[in-house]
């Protein structure tokens, strides 16, 4: 019995995340069937990467001059419907998406924030491990203003996608300890590998929140 989970992706760059995902899969270390990679920017690495796992491909880009932003959620939904997915992985996903998204019926829509979010989704800062507290850097640039705040921890999140932006429950998370004078290319670089790791996590803990292995 095939008991790996119907998954798909969202994905608009290099796709570092979702290459994790796949190299998880073909370890055994995710119980995930990937259905179907989409990409809202062309030439997205995602979508070559995708190809090569011989997993479904779509670009699908948003044009605001033909759709509205409901219709575009919409569209995106009957497509990942169509190909079967019940989980939606949001992987470097740079489109907020209109609410009817969440109102598709899928069965989990989850979200890698590249930040140290709160456990409570409403705090607007963030209790470290150490006990210090930063704020709670949400939005498309959560590392840059981190770094422009002068904090010295950064961090990933996975959590479950809500009507508000970046405030859903957190299924994973784990910080990055940020250099002296860092720029965003180097921290971001060290980032990634801290989020293939939250990436796993909250994959794992969402579906045994499901009672799935």
């Amino acid at each position: 019995m095939n008991n790996q989970f119907p998954a798909a992706v969202l994905a608009s760059g290099y796709g570092s995340n979702l290459q994790a995902v796949i190299d998880d899969v073909r370890h055994g270390r995710l119980p995930l069937d990937l259905r179907l990679v989409i990409a809202n920017r062309r030439g997205a690495l995602a979508l070559e990467r995708a190809k090569q796992a011989g997993i479904r491909t779509l670009y699908a880009p948003f044009d605001a001059a033909v759709q509205s932003r409901a219709g575009y959620a919409q569209y995106l939904a009957r497509c990942l419907h169509a190909a079967g997915a019940q989980l939606v992985l949001l992987l470097g996903w740079m489109h907020v998406l209109a609410p009817q998204f969440l109102q598709a019926g899928f069965a989990g829509v989850l979200n890698l924030h590249p930040a140290y979010l709160p456990q409570d989704p409403s705090a607007d800062s963030v209790e470290l491990p150490d006990g210090s507290s930063i704020p709670a850097f949400r939005g498309a640039h959560a590392l840059r203003d981190a770094l422009a705040a002068g904090v010295q921890t950064a961090g990933a999140s996975l959590i479950k996608i809500t009507s508000e932006v970046d405030r859903g429950p957190v299924l994973a998370r784990r910080t990055l300890a940020l250099q002296p004078g860092e720029d965003e290319r180097s921290a971001l670089s060290r980032l990634h590998a801290v989020e293939r790791v939250v990436v796993r996590e909250g994959i794992l803990t969402w579906l045994a929140q499901r009672g799935l292995p």
